[in-house]
C-alpha cells in the first residue's frame, strides 16, 4: 500500500499535533511557546516531553525521542507508517487515495470493514434483545461473562435458523458479492449460506480497531468443529491477527507485557480478572508476524498454557518463531493439572496467579523442559535427538553472544561439558551453513551513516532554524547575496534548497530529514528557548549567522589560492601566480563586503 506524498502532506497540515498528543499525554500543559509533560515513551519523572504547535513536532529531551504527528502515532501505537497515516486521515475526515494496490483493492477493502461493522452491530443484537439469542447469553454468563464484558468484545450470535442472517443483510440493501467478499458466507446448492450459525460470536478486530473477521463457538459441544472463523480474506489475515489486540494494546504499552493464551474464551477469562494485556492467535499457530506484532506494544510476551501436550507443542513452535527478535523475551507460565485461565482463576483467584507470574519460566528452560521431559538421557539416540532440537533452537539465534549463553546454559541443564556441545552445535552449524540459502542484505542503500555534527554543520543548521523562524526570510536573502554555494556542508545545502523551494514554511521544515542525528540537533533546538521569537533579534542572528559562513566560505577560498600560489612558485609559473594573486585580491575584496551586512540589522 503506498500513498502519495500529497495526501500524507494533507494529512498532516490537518490534524493539530496537540490534540493528538493530548489523547495520549493527558500531562500535556503550555508552557511558554510549547506544550510540556511526561514522555509516554519512557518512564519519565519530571516533564521533559516538548511539542511545538508552530512546528508540527515533538521532542523528549530525556529519551531524545523526536519527530512529527505522524512519527508520533506510528510509535505510540506500535503501527506502521502507512497506518499510521490512515489513522489520522481518519481522525480528520480525510478519504485516503492509495495507489499500488489498485483502486479496486481498496474499495474492497473499505466495503468488508464496513460491513463487518455492521453485521457484528446485528450479531450483537441478536445475543443481547432476541429471545433467541437467549442461550448464548445465558452460556456467556455461566462463565462470569456479563454485559460490561460483553460490551467491550462486542460478543454476539448468529441465529439457528437457516437463511434468517443473510435474509436480513440482503433486505438491508447489501448485495451478495460483498456477503461472498467478507468470508462469513459461501455458495452452497441452496444459494447463499452462513459459516456461523447458533453460534457464540467473537468478532476479531485488528490493532486499528477494525472489524476484520469472526469467530465463533458452539453452544452444543457435540457439534464439531467447537471453534469456526470467516474464511480468509483481504482484510482477515489469520497468520497476521491476534484477536484482542485492540483491546489489549494500552495495558500492553503501559506494563510491557503481553500474554499469549490459546482461544478467545482465555482472553476475557483474564480480562475479567484484571489482566488485561491478553491476546490469542485466531485458530492458527503462533507466527512469526504475529510475534513481531506483539512486539510492538511489548517487551516480554508471556505463554500462558493449560499444560496439555498440544499447548506445549505450540509453546515451543511460538518460541522458534520469536528466537531472534532481540526487541522482545520470552516466558512461560504452565498452568496446573491442565486448567485453562477460567478453571484457574474460579479455584485460585487473582492474587495466587500474580506469584505464578512472578515464578514465570525462562524461554530456554521450558525448550529443555519440553524436550528432555521422560527422556532417557543416557540413551544416545534419545539424546541425540534432543541436542537436535535445542540445537534447532539456538540455531535461529544469530547472534554468537547469545548463541554462546544458550549453549551454556544448556550445559548447565542438561549436565554436559560445555566445550563437548560447542564442538557438536558447531559441526551442527557446519551443516546447515552449507545449505542455508543466503541471503543478501543491500544496507548501504537504506542506513544512514551517522553525522558528527562539526562547529561548520552546527553554525549552518542554527542558520536553517533562524530562516525558518523569521516572517521575512527571502527578503534579507536576497538583500544579503546569500545562496547555497556558501555552505560548506552539502546535506545543508540542500536542506536549504528545500526550504527556499517551501518558503522557509515552519511546518513542512523537518519533513523528509532521514539524518537521525541532525533531526535530533533541529528539534531540540527548536524545542529550547535558546531561539527567541523576537523579530529583530531574529534578524540581527540570521546576518551574523549568513556572515560567519560567508567569512567562512571565502577564508577557504583564500587558503586554496595561497596552496596554489605556494604550488607555482615551486614551478616558476609566474603567469599562473599574477592570476592567482589577482583572484585572492578579488576573495579579499568579498570578505571585505561581509562587513557591510551588518548594515540590513538596521
Amino acid at each position: 500500500m503506498k500513498i502519495s506524498r500529497e495526501t500524507i502532506k494533507l494529512v498532516k497540515d490537518s490534524v493539530d499535533i496537540v490534540g493528538v498528543v493530548s489523547d495520549y499525554v493527558k500531562t500535556l500543559k503550555k508552557s511558554g511557546k510549547n506544550w510540556v509533560g511526561l514522555c509516554p515513551f519512557h518512564n519519565d519523572k519530571k516533564p521533559s516531553f516538548s511539542v511545538s504547535e508552530d512546528y508540527k513536532i515533538y521532542k523528549c529531551f530525556s529519551c531524545g525521542e523526536t519527530g512529527d504527528v505522524l512519527k508520533f502515532v506510528e510509535k505510540i501505537e506500535g503501527i506502521t507508517f502507512v497506518d499510521s497515516v490512515v489513522l489520522l486521515a481518519k481522525r480528520a475526515g480525510i478519504v485516503i487515495d492509495v495507489s499500488g494496490e489498485g483502486d479496486e483493492y481498496t474499495g474492497k477493502r473499505n466495503d468488508i470493514i464496513l460491513f463487518n461493522t455492521r453485521t457484528a452491530k446485528l450479531f450483537n443484537h441478536f445475543l443481547l434483545e432476541k429471545n433467541e439469542g437467549k442461550v448464548a447469553l445465558d452460556y456467556l454468563t455461566s462463565r462470569g461473562i456479563d454485559n460490561d464484558i460483553i460490551q467491550i468484545f462486542n460478543l454476539g450470535y448468529a441465529p439457528k435458523e437457516y437463511g434468517r442472517l443473510e435474509n436480513i443483510l440482503l433486505s438491508r440493501g447489501l448485495n451478495k458479492e460483498i456477503l461472498i467478499d467478507s468470508g462469513l458466507f459461501s455458495v452452497g446448492e441452496r444459494g447463499l449460506k452462513t459459516l456461523l450459525f447458533d453460534r457464540v460470536v467473537f468478532p476479531i478486530y485488528n490493532y486499528m480497531n477494525e472489524c476484520v473477521g469472526f469467530g465463533g463457538r458452539v453452544l452444543n459441544n457435540d457439534v464439531k468443529p467447537k471453534y469456526l472463523n470467516t474464511s480468509e480474506t483481504v482484510v482477515y489475515k489469520k497468520s497476521q491477527l491476534l484477536y484482542g489486540i485492540n483491546v489489549a494494546k494500552d495495558e500492553m504499552r503501559k506494563t510491557g507485557i503481553s500474554y499469549l493464551v490459546e482461544g478467545y474464551v482465555d482472553v476475557i477469562a483474564c480480562y475479567k480478572n484484571g489482566i488485561k494485556n491478553v491476546v490469542a492467535p485466531c485458530g492458527t499457530a503462533v507466527t512469526t508476524e504475529q510475534v513481531k506484532l506483539l512486539s510492538r506494544f511489548s517487551s516480554e510476551i508471556i505463554l500462558l498454557l493449560d499444560g496439555d501436550s498440544a499447548g506445549l507443542k505450540g509453546a515451543f513452535r511460538a518460541l522458534k518463531e520469536g528466537a531472534n527478535l532481540d526487541s522482545v523475551k520470552f516466558s512461560v507460565i504452565l498452568l496446573p493439572d491442565e486448567m485453562d485461565p477460567d478453571d484457574y482463576f474460579n479455584k485460585y483467584g487473582v492474587d495466587e496467579f500474580k506469584n505464578i507470574v512472578n515464578n514465570r519460566i525462562d524461554a530456554f528452560d521450558f525448550c529443555v523442559n519440553y524436550v528432555t521431559k521422560g527422556v532417557n538421557l543416557k540413551d544416545y539416540n534419545k539424546l541425540v535427538e534432543v541436542l537436535k532440537y535445542l540445537f534447532d533452537y539456538i540455531y535461529l539465534w544469530e547472534n554468537i553472544i547469545v548463541r554462546d549463553l544458550l549453549i551454556e546454559k544448556m550445559s548447565a541443564l542438561l549436565g554436559i561439558n560445555k566445550e563437548s556441545l560447542l564442538s557438536e552445535f558447531n559441526k551442527y552449524k557446519g551443516f546447515h551453513n552449507k545449505n542455508d540459502k543466503v541471503e543478501e542484505k543491500i544496507n548501504n542503500f537504506i542506513i544512514k551513516p551517522n553525522t558528527v555534527l562539526d562547529d561548520k554543520m552546527k553554525l549552518e543548521l542554527d542558520l536553517l532554524i533562524y530562516l525558518h523562524s523569521y516572517t521575512d526570510s527571502l527578503k534579507i536573502i536576497d538583500l544579503s547575496g546569500f545562496d547555497r554555494s556558501f555552505f560548506y556542508c552539502d546535506y545543508t545545502a540542500q536542506l536549504y534548497d528545500k526550504a527556499l523551494n517551501n518558503n522557509f514554511s515552519k511546518e513542512n521544515f523537518i519533513e523528509g530529514i532521514d539524518n537521525g542525528t541532525v533531526l535530533d540537533y533541529i528539534t531540540g533546538c527548536l524545542m529550547s528557548e535558546r531561539f527567541s521569537e523576537d523579530e529583530k533579534l531574529l534578524k540581527e542572528c540570521i546576518i551574523d549567522l549568513m556572515s560567519d559562513i560567508m567569512k567562512q566560505f571565502w577564508k577557504r577560498k583564500s587558503d586554496q589560492i595561497t596552496e596554489k600560489i605556494k604550488l607555482s612558485e615551486m614551478y616558476k609559473d609566474y603567469e599562473l601566480i599574477a592570476d592567482l594573486q589577482l583572484e585572492k585580491e578579488l576573495v579579499t575584496g568579498n570578505m571585505i563586503k561581509i562587513i557591510g551586512l551588518q548594515e540590513l540589522k538596521k
